[in-house]
């Protein structure tokens, strides 16, 4: 199946559910509301004709200070192994009430992508069997990936190092 020929299915089957479709470089992509994914992620899991039974990759995006709505978007990448072609749905979260279900009971490896957008984002994964942090220590206040997160918390000074700075200004440049 091409990538016009994924989508027009899609559409035709659940076009109730997709927000808006496109064709990007070849690649099929759907954009679809956080209280359908499941539903979408299920059919295009499930339909014969698609089967997208392999899930790659889960990441979160930050748009915060661009021109769009909504600041919070989920990117699921789908491939199929049997008919050798991908799908990425894309799913907007309002920036408020950052909440999409889980996936996880389609695809096992949802499990750490989906832990990795609560602890890096702090989106609420419903459903999920263990939401908790994957990366940050437990006690870490914040969401390092996203943009209005301070690159630094506090002064850094790089002292271990200060007498080998000071020998290198003391030397005088090599003559030739």
């Amino acid at each position: 199946m091409t990538s016009e020929e994924i989508v027009k299915k899609v559409k035709t089957d659940q076009g109730e559910a997709i927000h808006s479709s496109e064709v990007n470089l070849g690649d099929s992509v759907l954009f679809v509301g956080p209280e359908r994914i499941h539903d979408i992620a299920e059919y295009l899991k499930n339909d014969p004709d698609l089967n997208f039974d392999y899930l790659s990759n889960i990441t979160g995006v930050d748009y915060l200070n661009e021109e769009r709505e909504p600041r919070f978007e989920v990117v699921y990448e789908l491939h199929s192994i049997e008919k050798n072609h991908s799908i990425r749905i894309r799913v907007g979260l309002d920036e408020e009430d950052p909440t999409i279900p889980t996936v996880s009971d389609l695809w096992k490896g949802a499990h750490y992508p989906e832990r990795e957008l609560f602890d890096m984002f702090g989106f609420n994964v419903e459903g999920h069997s263990n939401l908790s942090r994957l990366i940050m220590p437990e006690e870490w206040e914040g969401n390092p990936l996203r943009k209005d997160y301070p690159l630094t918390i506090e002064d850094v000074t790089f002292s271990h190092n200060r007498e080998f700075k000071q020998d290198l200004v003391k030397s005088k440049p090599p003559t030739r």
